[in-house]
């Protein structure tokens, strides 16, 4: 008596094809299309001209003359108003970019500004002086780099 062949082994489903490689560079969303653009671009500003990217020196010591004077209560700001608001207005930039800088133990968090009671009118004019020299040379630091 002769045996029945073998059934032949099942084959291996076929391998998936591989999945396409991811672009290595996000493809920018607009062209910048005239030398405005480039310029802004090379300055450190994103395309509707907020500033970005690595602090200034200057920055960073308006930034630190700030939170002293908002935690002073010494501020030309209306009442209510948050640190991280006022920071990305008076530096033009997106309020993540503080926050991204402000992280961990310098958190910056909501903090809200409440104007001191009591400071005399010298006091806040010397306060809102020296605060306008350093908003002034962080202005020149991000203009001409």
């Amino acid at each position: 008596p002769s045996k029945p062949a073998a059934a032949p082994a099942p084959s291996k489903p076929a391998a998936a094809a591989p999945a396409p490689s991811k672009p290595t560079a996000k493809p920018s969303s607009r062209i910048a299309t005239d030398s405005a653009d480039a310029k802004a671009q090379a300055k450190g500003r994103r395309e509707n001209g907020l500033r970005r990217g690595k602090w200034t020196v200057e920055e960073e010591r308006y930034v630190e003359r700030v939170i002293r004077d908002f935690n002073g209560g010494l501020l030309s700001a209306p009442p209510g108003t948050t640190l991280r608001g006022y920071l990305s207005e008076r530096l033009n930039c997106d309020p993540m970019r503080i926050t991204k800088k402000f992280t961990g133990d310098a958190s910056i968090g909501k903090r809200v500004f409440h104007p001191r009671e009591g400071a005399t009118d010298a006091t806040l004019a010397r306060a809102r002086s020296e605060l306008a020299e350093l908003e002034r040379a962080a202005s020149r630091s991000t203009s001409n780099s």
